[in-house]
Protein backbone atom coordinates (compact mmCIF):
# COMPACT_ATOMS: atom_id res chain seq x y z
CA UNK A 1 0.00 0.00 0.00
CA UNK A 2 1.47 3.33 -1.07
CA UNK A 3 1.02 6.26 1.30
CA UNK A 4 2.01 9.90 1.57
CA UNK A 5 2.33 12.00 4.67
CA UNK A 6 3.63 15.20 6.23
CA UNK A 7 6.16 15.75 8.99
CA UNK A 8 5.07 18.51 11.36
CA UNK A 9 5.60 18.41 15.10
CA UNK A 10 2.79 19.38 17.50
CA UNK A 11 4.86 22.34 18.73
CA UNK A 12 4.91 23.74 15.17
CA UNK A 13 1.13 23.96 14.77
CA UNK A 14 -0.20 27.55 14.66
CA UNK A 15 -1.11 28.83 18.11
CA UNK A 16 -1.53 32.15 19.88
CA UNK A 17 -0.40 30.97 23.32
CA UNK A 18 3.29 30.28 22.66
CA UNK A 19 3.40 26.73 21.26
CA UNK A 20 1.35 24.36 19.11
CA UNK A 21 -1.07 22.19 21.08
CA UNK A 22 -3.62 19.40 20.78
CA UNK A 23 -6.35 21.97 20.15
CA UNK A 24 -8.17 23.40 17.14
CA UNK A 25 -5.07 23.75 14.93
CA UNK A 26 -4.36 20.02 15.36
CA UNK A 27 -7.89 19.12 14.26
CA UNK A 28 -7.63 21.60 11.38
CA UNK A 29 -4.35 19.97 10.34
CA UNK A 30 -6.01 16.54 10.28
CA UNK A 31 -8.71 18.02 8.02
CA UNK A 32 -6.01 19.56 5.81
CA UNK A 33 -4.19 16.23 5.48
CA UNK A 34 -7.39 14.41 4.59
CA UNK A 35 -8.33 17.03 1.99
CA UNK A 36 -4.81 16.84 0.55
CA UNK A 37 -4.78 13.08 -0.05
CA UNK A 38 -2.35 12.39 2.78
CA UNK A 39 -2.57 9.37 5.07
CA UNK A 40 0.21 9.91 7.63
CA UNK A 41 0.94 12.67 10.12
CA UNK A 42 4.46 12.25 11.47
CA UNK A 43 5.40 14.01 14.71
CA UNK A 44 8.53 14.12 16.88
CA UNK A 45 8.79 12.69 20.43
CA UNK A 46 6.13 14.02 22.81
CA UNK A 47 7.98 13.73 26.13
CA UNK A 48 8.54 16.69 28.48
CA UNK A 49 11.63 18.62 27.41
CA UNK A 50 14.44 20.13 29.43
CA UNK A 51 17.33 22.55 28.82
CA UNK A 52 17.75 23.08 25.08
CA UNK A 53 14.09 22.14 24.44
CA UNK A 54 14.98 19.07 22.36
CA UNK A 55 12.22 16.44 22.16
CA UNK A 56 15.05 13.91 21.80
CA UNK A 57 16.34 14.70 25.30
CA UNK A 58 13.32 14.20 27.50
CA UNK A 59 12.81 14.08 31.25
CA UNK A 60 10.95 10.79 30.73
CA UNK A 61 10.52 8.10 28.08
CA UNK A 62 6.92 7.52 29.18
CA UNK A 63 5.57 10.94 30.17
CA UNK A 64 4.00 13.63 27.96
CA UNK A 65 4.83 17.28 27.39
CA UNK A 66 2.30 19.42 29.33
CA UNK A 67 3.04 22.40 27.06
CA UNK A 68 0.94 20.60 24.42
CA UNK A 69 -2.22 20.69 26.55
CA UNK A 70 -4.77 22.88 24.77
CA UNK A 71 -5.80 25.73 27.06
CA UNK A 72 -9.02 26.51 25.19
CA UNK A 73 -10.17 22.93 25.86
CA UNK A 74 -9.56 23.54 29.58
CA UNK A 75 -11.91 26.56 29.35
CA UNK A 76 -14.58 24.33 27.75
CA UNK A 77 -14.11 21.81 30.57
CA UNK A 78 -14.58 24.68 33.08
CA UNK A 79 -11.16 23.93 34.61
CA UNK A 80 -9.99 27.50 33.94
CA UNK A 81 -11.65 30.78 32.90
CA UNK A 82 -11.31 32.48 29.54
CA UNK A 83 -9.74 35.44 31.35
CA UNK A 84 -6.83 33.18 32.33
CA UNK A 85 -5.71 32.97 28.70
CA UNK A 86 -3.09 35.46 27.53
CA UNK A 87 -2.36 35.67 23.83
CA UNK A 88 1.23 36.37 22.84
CA UNK A 89 2.25 37.89 19.54
CA UNK A 90 4.97 35.60 18.24
CA UNK A 91 5.67 33.65 15.06
CA UNK A 92 7.80 31.03 16.82
CA UNK A 93 7.67 28.82 19.89
CA UNK A 94 8.43 30.82 23.05
CA UNK A 95 10.03 28.32 25.43
CA UNK A 96 11.19 30.95 27.95
CA UNK A 97 7.66 32.32 28.28
CA UNK A 98 6.22 28.81 28.61
CA UNK A 99 8.70 27.83 31.33
CA UNK A 100 7.80 30.89 33.39
CA UNK A 101 4.05 31.14 32.75
CA UNK A 102 2.37 27.94 31.54
CA UNK A 103 2.26 26.08 34.85
CA UNK A 104 0.54 29.03 36.56
CA UNK A 105 -2.45 28.37 34.28
CA UNK A 106 -2.27 24.58 34.61
CA UNK A 107 -2.20 24.95 38.39
CA UNK A 108 -5.60 26.68 38.22
CA UNK A 109 -6.92 23.69 36.25
CA UNK A 110 -5.62 21.32 38.93
CA UNK A 111 -7.56 23.21 41.61
CA UNK A 112 -10.74 22.15 39.77
CA UNK A 113 -9.67 18.53 39.24
CA UNK A 114 -12.80 17.16 40.90
CA UNK A 115 -14.69 17.96 37.65
CA UNK A 116 -12.79 15.06 36.05
CA UNK A 117 -12.01 13.06 39.20
CA UNK A 118 -13.32 9.67 38.02
CA UNK A 119 -11.37 9.78 34.75
CA UNK A 120 -8.31 11.07 36.62
CA UNK A 121 -8.47 8.21 39.15
CA UNK A 122 -8.72 5.68 36.34
CA UNK A 123 -5.70 7.22 34.58
CA UNK A 124 -3.61 7.07 37.76
CA UNK A 125 -4.42 3.38 38.19
CA UNK A 126 -3.70 2.48 34.56
CA UNK A 127 -0.42 4.40 34.29
CA UNK A 128 0.99 3.83 37.79
CA UNK A 129 3.98 1.78 36.57
CA UNK A 130 5.73 4.94 35.32
CA UNK A 131 3.51 7.78 36.56
CA UNK A 132 4.35 7.56 40.27
CA UNK A 133 8.12 7.73 39.84
CA UNK A 134 7.87 10.45 37.18
CA UNK A 135 5.69 12.69 39.37
CA UNK A 136 8.02 12.19 42.35
CA UNK A 137 11.04 12.96 40.19
CA UNK A 138 9.49 16.19 38.88
CA UNK A 139 8.59 17.48 42.36
CA UNK A 140 12.01 16.57 43.76
CA UNK A 141 13.67 18.28 40.81
CA UNK A 142 11.73 21.47 41.53
CA UNK A 143 12.61 21.27 45.23
CA UNK A 144 16.28 20.93 44.28
CA UNK A 145 16.15 24.15 42.18
CA UNK A 146 15.81 22.16 38.92
CA UNK A 147 19.21 20.54 39.38
CA UNK A 148 19.71 17.09 37.78
CA UNK A 149 18.91 14.18 40.12
CA UNK A 150 22.56 13.15 40.47
CA UNK A 151 23.21 16.49 42.25
CA UNK A 152 20.35 16.07 44.74
CA UNK A 153 20.76 15.32 48.42
CA UNK A 154 21.90 11.71 48.80
CA UNK A 155 18.68 10.59 50.51
CA UNK A 156 16.75 11.46 47.35
CA UNK A 157 19.48 10.71 44.82
CA UNK A 158 19.62 7.13 46.15
CA UNK A 159 15.91 6.96 47.04
CA UNK A 160 16.48 6.07 50.71
CA UNK A 161 13.29 4.45 52.06
CA UNK A 162 12.50 6.63 55.11
CA UNK A 163 13.32 9.85 53.22
CA UNK A 164 11.08 8.89 50.31
CA UNK A 165 8.23 7.94 52.66
CA UNK A 166 8.51 11.35 54.34
CA UNK A 167 8.63 13.10 50.98
CA UNK A 168 5.55 11.29 49.61
CA UNK A 169 3.55 12.29 52.66
CA UNK A 170 4.79 15.87 52.79
CA UNK A 171 4.38 16.56 49.07
CA UNK A 172 1.31 14.48 48.29
CA UNK A 173 -0.62 17.30 46.60
CA UNK A 174 2.31 18.50 44.47
CA UNK A 175 2.94 14.93 43.29
CA UNK A 176 -0.72 14.52 42.40
CA UNK A 177 -0.66 17.82 40.49
CA UNK A 178 2.10 16.53 38.19
CA UNK A 179 0.00 13.42 37.57
CA UNK A 180 -2.98 15.62 36.69
CA UNK A 181 -1.03 17.39 33.95
CA UNK A 182 -0.15 14.03 32.47
CA UNK A 183 -3.81 13.04 32.63
CA UNK A 184 -4.88 16.22 30.81
CA UNK A 185 -2.49 15.49 27.94
CA UNK A 186 -3.72 11.91 27.58
CA UNK A 187 -7.36 13.04 27.86
CA UNK A 188 -6.92 15.50 24.99
CA UNK A 189 -4.69 13.17 22.97
CA UNK A 190 -7.25 10.36 22.92
CA UNK A 191 -9.87 12.70 21.46
CA UNK A 192 -7.50 13.99 18.78
CA UNK A 193 -6.20 10.51 17.95
CA UNK A 194 -9.74 9.17 17.55
CA UNK A 195 -10.59 12.11 15.29
CA UNK A 196 -7.55 11.37 13.13
CA UNK A 197 -8.47 7.67 12.88
CA UNK A 198 -12.05 8.52 11.88
CA UNK A 199 -10.68 10.67 9.09
CA UNK A 200 -8.25 8.05 7.81
CA UNK A 201 -5.11 9.72 9.17
CA UNK A 202 -2.54 7.54 10.93
CA UNK A 203 -0.16 9.19 13.36
CA UNK A 204 3.52 8.23 13.31
CA UNK A 205 5.24 8.88 16.60
CA UNK A 206 8.93 8.88 17.38
CA UNK A 207 10.94 7.12 20.09
CA UNK A 208 14.53 8.15 20.85
CA UNK A 209 16.82 5.18 21.48
CA UNK A 210 18.51 6.67 24.55
CA UNK A 211 17.29 8.26 27.78
CA UNK A 212 18.70 11.52 29.10
CA UNK A 213 20.99 11.07 32.11
CA UNK A 214 18.83 13.58 33.97
CA UNK A 215 15.55 11.73 33.52
CA UNK A 216 12.98 9.91 35.60
CA UNK A 217 13.96 6.71 33.71
CA UNK A 218 17.54 6.69 35.00
CA UNK A 219 16.69 7.97 38.49
CA UNK A 220 13.89 5.42 39.01
CA UNK A 221 15.65 2.42 37.43
CA UNK A 222 19.43 2.97 37.57
CA UNK A 223 20.14 -0.77 37.26
CA UNK A 224 18.87 -0.60 33.65
CA UNK A 225 21.86 1.58 32.80
CA UNK A 226 25.63 1.21 32.78
CA UNK A 227 26.35 3.21 35.95
CA UNK A 228 28.92 2.82 38.73
CA UNK A 229 28.19 2.69 42.48
CA UNK A 230 28.02 6.52 42.57
CA UNK A 231 25.38 6.30 39.80
CA UNK A 232 27.72 7.91 37.28
CA UNK A 233 27.92 6.54 33.73
CA UNK A 234 31.08 4.64 32.86
CA UNK A 235 30.58 5.30 29.16
CA UNK A 236 28.13 7.51 27.28
CA UNK A 237 26.53 7.54 23.83
CA UNK A 238 27.59 9.35 20.69
CA UNK A 239 28.95 8.92 17.18
CA UNK A 240 32.55 8.56 16.00
CA UNK A 241 34.41 11.23 14.01
CA UNK A 242 33.50 11.33 10.33
CA UNK A 243 33.68 13.59 7.28
CA UNK A 244 31.14 15.96 8.87
CA UNK A 245 32.72 16.20 12.33
CA UNK A 246 36.37 15.58 13.19
CA UNK A 247 35.50 15.34 16.91
CA UNK A 248 32.49 13.07 16.38
CA UNK A 249 29.25 13.65 18.30
CA UNK A 250 29.17 13.45 22.09
CA UNK A 251 25.52 12.97 23.09
CA UNK A 252 26.23 12.16 26.74
CA UNK A 253 23.35 9.71 27.33
CA UNK A 254 24.11 6.79 29.66
CA UNK A 255 24.29 3.42 27.91
CA UNK A 256 22.00 0.51 28.73
CA UNK A 257 22.90 -2.46 30.89
CA UNK A 258 21.82 -4.91 28.21
CA UNK A 259 23.09 -7.93 30.16
CA UNK A 260 20.66 -7.21 33.00
CA UNK A 261 17.87 -6.30 30.55
CA UNK A 262 18.30 -9.59 28.70
CA UNK A 263 17.92 -11.52 31.98
CA UNK A 264 14.53 -9.79 32.36
CA UNK A 265 13.50 -10.56 28.74
CA UNK A 266 13.90 -6.86 27.92
CA UNK A 267 10.72 -6.09 29.86
CA UNK A 268 11.55 -2.36 30.19
CA UNK A 269 11.92 -2.05 26.42
CA UNK A 270 8.77 -4.05 25.75
CA UNK A 271 6.80 -1.82 28.15
CA UNK A 272 8.23 1.28 26.51
CA UNK A 273 7.32 0.15 22.99
CA UNK A 274 3.85 -1.01 24.10
CA UNK A 275 3.25 2.36 25.75
CA UNK A 276 4.27 4.18 22.57
CA UNK A 277 2.10 1.97 20.37
CA UNK A 278 -0.92 2.82 22.55
CA UNK A 279 -0.32 6.45 21.60
CA UNK A 280 0.62 6.08 17.93
CA UNK A 281 -0.42 4.00 14.92
CA UNK A 282 3.16 3.78 13.63
CA UNK A 283 6.30 4.02 15.76
CA UNK A 284 9.60 5.32 14.39
CA UNK A 285 12.57 4.13 16.47
CA UNK A 286 15.43 6.59 16.34
CA UNK A 287 19.09 5.52 15.82
CA UNK A 288 18.22 1.91 14.98
CA UNK A 289 21.85 1.15 14.20
CA UNK A 290 22.54 1.35 17.95
CA UNK A 291 20.71 -1.96 18.46
CA UNK A 292 23.20 -3.77 16.22
CA UNK A 293 26.26 -2.00 17.62
CA UNK A 294 26.66 1.21 19.62
CA UNK A 295 29.48 3.67 20.17
CA UNK A 296 30.71 4.04 23.76
CA UNK A 297 32.69 7.12 24.84
CA UNK A 298 34.43 7.34 28.25
CA UNK A 299 32.36 9.47 30.63
CA UNK A 300 34.00 12.85 31.14
CA UNK A 301 35.64 13.04 27.70
CA UNK A 302 35.19 16.36 25.92
CA UNK A 303 34.67 14.81 22.48
CA UNK A 304 33.93 11.44 20.87
CA UNK A 305 37.43 10.61 19.59
CA UNK A 306 38.25 7.98 22.22
CA UNK A 307 35.12 5.89 21.85
CA UNK A 308 34.83 2.26 20.83
CA UNK A 309 32.13 0.05 19.31
CA UNK A 310 30.16 -2.47 21.41
CA UNK A 311 27.73 -5.18 20.36
CA UNK A 312 24.07 -4.22 20.77
CA UNK A 313 21.25 -6.55 21.84
CA UNK A 314 20.46 -7.38 18.21
CA UNK A 315 17.47 -9.48 17.27
CA UNK A 316 17.06 -10.84 20.84
CA UNK A 317 15.43 -7.55 21.81
CA UNK A 318 13.14 -7.29 18.79
CA UNK A 319 12.09 -10.93 19.09
CA UNK A 320 10.63 -10.03 22.49
CA UNK A 321 9.07 -6.83 21.15
CA UNK A 322 7.48 -8.62 18.17
CA UNK A 323 6.22 -11.39 20.46
CA UNK A 324 4.53 -8.96 22.88
CA UNK A 325 3.46 -6.30 20.34
CA UNK A 326 1.71 -8.26 17.60
CA UNK A 327 1.25 -6.62 14.19
CA UNK A 328 2.99 -3.45 15.34
CA UNK A 329 3.88 -0.95 12.63
CA UNK A 330 7.47 -0.02 13.44
CA UNK A 331 9.84 2.08 11.33
CA UNK A 332 13.63 1.99 11.75
CA UNK A 333 15.68 5.18 11.49
CA UNK A 334 18.63 3.43 9.87
CA UNK A 335 20.80 6.45 9.11
CA UNK A 336 24.42 7.15 10.01
CA UNK A 337 27.44 4.83 9.92
CA UNK A 338 25.92 1.55 8.74
CA UNK A 339 27.72 -1.79 8.84
CA UNK A 340 26.55 -5.20 7.53
CA UNK A 341 25.16 -6.19 10.95
CA UNK A 342 22.74 -3.21 10.82
CA UNK A 343 21.37 -4.32 7.43
CA UNK A 344 21.08 -7.91 8.68
CA UNK A 345 19.14 -6.79 11.77
CA UNK A 346 16.81 -4.60 9.70
CA UNK A 347 16.12 -7.51 7.30
CA UNK A 348 15.45 -9.89 10.18
CA UNK A 349 13.04 -7.46 11.86
CA UNK A 350 11.31 -6.67 8.56
CA UNK A 351 10.90 -3.01 9.47
CA UNK A 352 10.98 -0.36 6.74
CA UNK A 353 14.09 1.82 6.80
CA UNK A 354 14.50 5.45 5.78
CA UNK A 355 15.93 7.11 2.67
CA UNK A 356 16.67 10.84 2.78
CA UNK A 357 16.90 12.55 -0.62
CA UNK A 358 19.75 14.73 0.61
CA UNK A 359 21.78 11.62 1.52
CA UNK A 360 21.04 9.66 -1.66
CA UNK A 361 23.14 11.69 -4.07
CA UNK A 362 26.47 9.93 -3.49
CA UNK A 363 29.28 12.03 -4.90
CA UNK A 364 27.03 13.72 -7.44
CA UNK A 365 28.32 11.45 -10.20
CA UNK A 366 27.42 7.98 -8.99
CA UNK A 367 23.85 8.31 -7.80
CA UNK A 368 22.72 5.51 -5.41
CA UNK A 369 19.13 6.70 -5.70
CA UNK A 370 19.18 5.80 -9.42
CA UNK A 371 19.27 2.12 -8.48
CA UNK A 372 15.79 2.54 -7.05
CA UNK A 373 14.65 2.44 -3.44
CA UNK A 374 13.17 -0.63 -1.77
CA UNK A 375 9.38 -0.78 -1.57
CA UNK A 376 9.62 -1.59 2.14
CA UNK A 377 11.07 1.81 2.97
CA UNK A 378 10.18 5.46 3.51
CA UNK A 379 11.54 8.26 1.36
CA UNK A 380 11.92 11.78 2.75
CA UNK A 381 12.98 15.05 1.20
CA UNK A 382 14.53 15.74 4.61
CA UNK A 383 13.96 15.23 8.34
CA UNK A 384 13.93 17.51 11.39
CA UNK A 385 17.77 17.32 11.45
CA UNK A 386 18.36 18.22 7.80
CA UNK A 387 18.49 21.47 5.93
CA UNK A 388 15.21 22.38 4.30
CA UNK A 389 15.40 21.04 0.78
CA UNK A 390 15.34 24.46 -0.90
CA UNK A 391 18.36 25.63 1.12
CA UNK A 392 20.08 22.32 0.41
CA UNK A 393 19.52 22.87 -3.31
CA UNK A 394 20.68 26.51 -3.30
CA UNK A 395 23.82 25.69 -1.30
CA UNK A 396 24.75 22.54 -3.24
CA UNK A 397 28.06 22.65 -5.10
CA UNK A 398 27.80 22.84 -8.91
CA UNK A 399 28.38 19.08 -9.35
CA UNK A 400 25.55 18.24 -6.95
CA UNK A 401 23.23 20.85 -8.40
CA UNK A 402 23.76 19.49 -11.91
CA UNK A 403 23.00 15.98 -10.64
CA UNK A 404 19.82 17.19 -8.86
CA UNK A 405 18.65 19.12 -11.92
CA UNK A 406 19.12 16.07 -14.13
CA UNK A 407 17.58 13.64 -11.65
CA UNK A 408 14.53 15.78 -10.84
CA UNK A 409 14.17 17.40 -14.27
CA UNK A 410 14.52 20.92 -12.85
CA UNK A 411 14.47 23.69 -15.44
CA UNK A 412 15.40 27.35 -15.05
CA UNK A 413 12.07 28.76 -13.81
CA UNK A 414 10.90 25.71 -11.85
CA UNK A 415 10.33 25.73 -8.11
CA UNK A 416 13.20 23.37 -7.31
CA UNK A 417 11.77 22.23 -3.99
CA UNK A 418 8.54 21.03 -5.63
CA UNK A 419 10.40 19.14 -8.34
CA UNK A 420 12.43 17.38 -5.63
CA UNK A 421 9.24 16.56 -3.70
CA UNK A 422 7.68 15.18 -6.89
CA UNK A 423 10.76 13.04 -7.47
CA UNK A 424 10.48 11.63 -3.92
CA UNK A 425 6.75 10.95 -4.30
CA UNK A 426 7.33 8.95 -7.50
CA UNK A 427 9.83 6.56 -5.85
CA UNK A 428 8.96 2.90 -5.21
CA UNK A 429 9.06 3.37 -1.42
CA UNK A 430 5.69 2.48 0.10
CA UNK A 431 5.73 5.63 2.22
CA UNK A 432 6.80 9.16 1.31
CA UNK A 433 6.96 11.79 4.07
CA UNK A 434 7.64 15.47 3.34
CA UNK A 435 8.22 18.17 5.99
CA UNK A 436 5.58 20.90 5.73
CA UNK A 437 8.35 23.50 5.41
CA UNK A 438 9.50 21.89 2.15
CA UNK A 439 5.99 22.05 0.68
CA UNK A 440 5.92 25.72 1.66
CA UNK A 441 9.27 26.40 -0.03
CA UNK A 442 10.87 27.77 3.14
CA UNK A 443 14.61 28.23 3.59
CA UNK A 444 16.64 27.29 6.67
CA UNK A 445 16.44 30.79 8.16
CA UNK A 446 12.64 30.64 7.95
CA UNK A 447 11.82 27.13 9.06
CA UNK A 448 14.67 24.75 9.88
CA UNK A 449 13.78 22.69 12.94
CA UNK A 450 17.18 21.63 14.26
CA UNK A 451 20.89 21.96 13.58
CA UNK A 452 22.56 18.89 15.17
CA UNK A 453 25.29 19.51 17.76
CA UNK A 454 23.94 22.98 18.57
CA UNK A 455 22.04 23.61 21.80
CA UNK A 456 20.36 26.96 21.22
CA UNK A 457 17.75 28.31 18.80
CA UNK A 458 16.32 24.98 17.69
CA UNK A 459 12.82 23.44 17.77
CA UNK A 460 11.09 26.83 17.55
CA UNK A 461 9.51 26.73 14.06
CA UNK A 462 5.79 27.50 14.06
CA UNK A 463 3.54 27.39 10.99
CA UNK A 464 1.00 30.13 10.26
CA UNK A 465 -2.71 29.55 9.73
CA UNK A 466 -2.36 31.19 6.33
CA UNK A 467 0.08 28.44 5.23
CA UNK A 468 -2.70 25.88 4.80
CA UNK A 469 -4.18 27.16 1.58
CA UNK A 470 -6.56 25.48 -0.85
CA UNK A 471 -3.89 25.95 -3.51
CA UNK A 472 -1.35 23.91 -1.52
CA UNK A 473 -3.96 21.29 -0.63
CA UNK A 474 -4.99 20.86 -4.27
CA UNK A 475 -1.36 20.53 -5.35
CA UNK A 476 -0.67 17.87 -2.71
CA UNK A 477 -3.82 15.96 -3.64
CA UNK A 478 -2.99 15.94 -7.36
CA UNK A 479 0.54 14.77 -6.60
CA UNK A 480 -0.71 12.03 -4.26
CA UNK A 481 -3.06 10.78 -6.99
CA UNK A 482 -0.37 10.98 -9.69
CA UNK A 483 2.09 9.01 -7.55
CA UNK A 484 -0.60 6.43 -6.73
CA UNK A 485 -0.44 7.22 -3.02
CA UNK A 486 -4.11 8.17 -2.95
CA UNK A 487 -7.13 6.97 -4.88
CA UNK A 488 -9.63 9.71 -5.69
Amino acid sequence: MREAGVLLHISSLPNKYGIGTLGKSAYDFVDFLKKSGQKIWQILPIGPTSYGDSPYSSLSSFAFNPYFIDLEELVKLKLINKEDLKEINSNKVEYGYLFNERFNILHKAYLNKELLQNEFNKFMDEESSWLNSFAEYMVLKREHENKPWYLWYDDFKYKVGHAMDWFRGQYKDQIEEIKFYQFLFKYEWKKLHNYAKKNGITIMGDMPIYCAYDSADVWANPSNFDLNERLEPTFVAGCPPDAFSEDGQLWGNPLYNYKKMKEENYSWWVDRVKHSLEMFDILRIDHFRGFAGYYAIPYGDINAKNGHWCDGPGYDLFKEINKKCKNARIVAENLGFLTPDVYELLDKCGYPGMNIFQFELGDGVKLPIKKGLAENSIVYSGTHDNQLVLSFYHEANPLYKTAINKLCKIKFNDRAELKIIEFCMMQKSNMCIIPLQDYLGLTDSEGRMNIPSTSQGNWSYMAKESDFTDELSNYMLKLAIKSKRFEA
